[in-house]
């Protein structure tokens, strides 16, 4: 759909053209676009509306950048092979809710309010995805070791997570995705 309508779209060489679009390549929007412009992409993720969240943006600007710390964390990346990588992540948004969902279900089926449950796994996830940032600096192992105690709940659903190849069909889903945007 981008193509057709960036094929229609008028450009003027020295403006500088932010692309959305996470499926169409910095070769292919130059190929498309015609003029001689300066072309950035980044993928301004929907916590943005809450000035949260990365703001992927490939190559490097300042001025480009600059906008976007306005609206989130712009995380700059050098050049486009690498930026699939951090496409492919942003491709699992809609897993991380189906996470929450499917256990705020659960809950609900053993008796707690939808209201309630869902308070409850949604400032989970909430915080432990702020205490992810304040130990970013951290190998994210460490994160994991450290929330579990032997023979505990949390050593018990990562093993059995692990044991089902869950953590296995998270990695094939990436490349899956990393391999439609490097068609």
């Amino acid at each position: 759909m981008g193509e057709k309508i960036i094929k229609n779209l008028k450009f003027k060489s020295k403006q500088t053209i932010v692309s959305f679009i996470s499926t169409i390549t910095l070769p292919k929007l130059k190929k498309f676009i015609k003029v001689k412009a300066k072309i950035y992409r980044a993928i301004p993720l929907p916590p943005i509306s809450l000035k949260k969240g990365p703001v992927p943006i490939c190559p490097p600007n300042k001025k480009v950048r600059s906008f976007f710390d306005k609206l989130g964390t712009s995380v700059e990346i050098k050049n486009e092979k690498l930026s699939t990588n951090f496409w492919s992540t942003s491709g699992m948004m809609a897993t991380f809710y189906e996470i929450l969902r499917v256990m705020t279900d659960w809950l609900v089926k053993r008796g707690v309010k939808r209201n309630a449950a869902q308070k409850y796994i949604t400032s989970l996830f909430l915080a432990l995805s702020e205490d992810a940032v304040v130990n970013s600096k951290k190998d994210l192992k460490y994160l994991v070791k450290e929330s579990q105690t032997p023979k505990g709940l949390n050593e018990q659903g990562v093993k059995e997570l692990t044991k089902s190849g869950f953590f296995k069909s998270l990695e094939k889903t990436l490349n899956s995705i990393h391999k439609r945007l490097n068609k």
